[in-house]
C-alpha cells in the first residue's frame, strides 16, 4: 500500500505522534548518508555491528518500504527536499541544479523554518555544489584538514584534485573526531545542545 504524507498522517499508528506535536513542537533530526543501504542491525543484518543507529530506530520508527525516488544522488535529493517526484522537478543528473525547474518552491528545511523552526545544515544534504538552493539558518561543512590526507591519484581510492579533505574508503590511524563525518557529527550535536526558544530543525549529511 502506498500513502502519501497527508495520508500517514491519518492513520491510527500516527496518531501518538500527531498528539505530541499538538501538545508541543517536535525537534527533527534528519540524517542523510551517501550510499547507505539496509544493511543494518536494526533490519536484521547480523553481520553489520551498527549499535547506535540501532537505538536510534528502536525510538522512531523504522520504515520497510521506502525507496530512493532515483538512481542518482541529485534528483533523489531534490525529490526528497521538495516533495516531489523527478518527473516533475526534472532533475535527472548531478549537474542540474536543483531549482531549475522548481523556481521558488518551499524546500523541507525552509517549511520547518516559515512554521517557527531554527534550522541547520551540516554536512551533504542537498548533491555537491548545490547546498546553497535550500535556505538554512545555519549551512555548513565541518571544515578541516585531515590529518595525514593526502590528494587521491586518478583511480584511486578518492576523486581527484579533491587534495587533503578527501573523503577515501580507507583505514586511517585517526581519531572519529579527526576525520570528516566525525566532525561533522560534533557540530551537530553542538547545535543540538544550544539553548534556543524554537524547536530545531537539523540536517546531518554524513559521506561515508
Amino acid at each position: 500500500m502506498i500513502l502519501s504524507r497527508r495520508e500517514l498522517l491519518r492513520t491510527a499508528g500516527a496518531a501518538p505522534l500527531a498528539a505530541r506535536a499538538a501538545a508541543g513542537r517536535l525537534n527533527v533530526l534528519m540524517i542523510a548518508v551517501d550510499d547507505l543501504n539496509n544493511r543494518l542491525g536494526c533490519y536484521g543484518d547480523h553481520v553489520v555491528q551498527s549499535p547506535n543507529i540501532d537505538r536510534l530506530a528502536a525510538r522512531g520508527a523504522r520504515f520497510d518500504s521506502a525507496y530512493c525516488n532515483y538512481p542518482l544522488c541529485n534528483p533523489s535529493r531534490t525529490s526528497l527536499l521538495s516533495g516531489r517526484r523527478p518527473d516533475t522537478t526534472r532533475i535527472f543528473d548531478n549537474t542540474t541544479p536543483p531549482r531549475t525547474h522548481l523556481g521558488n518552491v518551499v524546500m523541507l528545511p525552509e517549511h520547518f523554518r516559515a512554521n517557527g523552526y531554527f534550522t541547520g545544515r551540516v554536512g551533504k544534504i542537498a548533491h555537491g555544489a548545490f547546498e546553497d538552493a535550500v535556505s538554512w539558518d545555519v549551512s555548513e561543512f565541518a571544515s578541516g584538514r585531515r590529518p595525514g590526507a593526502t590528494a587521491r591519484k586518478k583511480g584511486g581510492a578518492g576523486a581527484a584534485g579533491r587534495g587533503a579533505n578527501n573523503l577515501v574508503w580507507e583505514a586511517t590511524n585517526n581519531s572519529d573526531a579527526e576525520e570528516p563525518d566525525g566532525r561533522t557529527a560534533r557540530r551537530i550535536v553542538q547545535l543540538m545542545e544550544e539553548k534556543r526558544d524554537k524547536p530545531f530543525f537539523l540536517g546531518c549529511g554524513f559521506h561515508k
